[in-house]
């Protein structure tokens, strides 16, 4: 899952330099809700530690 954050990331900094801002607004988008969610997944879901 974070390759893939990274992978999109990569992909929307590339487009924003070849001047494809709309394209390049989406993608950030949709990769900061992506890790958003994610960070809530984590944050959220308890530990299984057994000693």
């Amino acid at each position: 899952m974070i390759s893939l954050l990274f992978a999109l990331m990569t992909i929307a900094i590339l487009l924003a330099w070849r001047d494809h801002w709309r394209l390049s607004f989406v993608v950030f988008a949709v990769t900061l809700a992506m890790s958003v969610y994610w960070l809530d997944f984590h944050a959220t879901t308890p530990l299984t530690i057994r000693l």
